[in-house]
């Protein structure tokens, strides 16, 4: 994501997350209807994805705004949280439909952060079982003092043992990042 469209984005997301905090009573129905926005732009911004004719006609220099809030209202009208279609509005009126998935990406940063939780990848070079996982998650979840969403992959490539990414943080204890840094000592000598 270029810088001018990162913040662009930013922007329209705490703007979206400070309208819902506005508008509900208490932290429980805030964070509520924040996913379900969060939610309906992860959801939209799959049709786009999965439908280049539709992205290409929203994209489309000739198409005016009005027209594409006709279009929008037709298809999103409804079926996504008022404040998720207000945001369409707003960003076809604007004429930045383009960096939709660039906000609901900013989005669940800032509703992920609220949520005190973290994103975490496990690369791991066999399947773990779900125990397995579960346990690594709780322990990794109670160093952090935050709640984990935690992905799993598995990459036989790294010989044996597990890396671990929180954020920018690596951890690798996998038996090929081990051998890399002894490689690397015997090169340095």
């Amino acid at each position: 994501m270029k810088g001018e469209q990162a913040e662009i984005a930013a922007k329209y997301a705490e703007a979206t997350l400070k309208l819902i905090e506005d508008s509900e009573k208490d932290q429980a129905a805030t964070m509520k209807k924040a996913e379900a926005v969060y939610g309906d732009l992860k959801a939209i911004d799959e049709t786009l994805h999965t439908n280049h004719d539709f992205k290409l006609v929203l994209n489309h220099p000739a198409l005016g705004p009005a027209e594409k809030k006709k279009l929008l209202a037709g298809i999103f009208e409804g079926k996504v949280d008022a404040t998720t279609f207000y945001l369409l509005q707003l960003l076809t009126d604007r004429r930045r439909l383009d960096i939709l998935a660039h906000v609901s990406e900013q989005f669940k940063k800032l509703l992920m952060a609220r949520l005190n939780i973290l994103e975490a990848t496990l690369v791991s070079s066999t399947k773990l079982s779900d125990k397995e996982v579960q346990n690594i998650k709780a322990r990794i979840s109670e160093h952090m003092g935050s709640k984990l969403d935690l992905k799993v992959e598995v990459d036989e490539s790294l010989l044996a043992g597990m890396v671990l990414r929180v954020g920018d943080q690596v951890i690798d204890g996998s038996l090929k990042g081990k051998l890399q840094k002894i490689e690397q000592s015997l090169l340095s000598v």
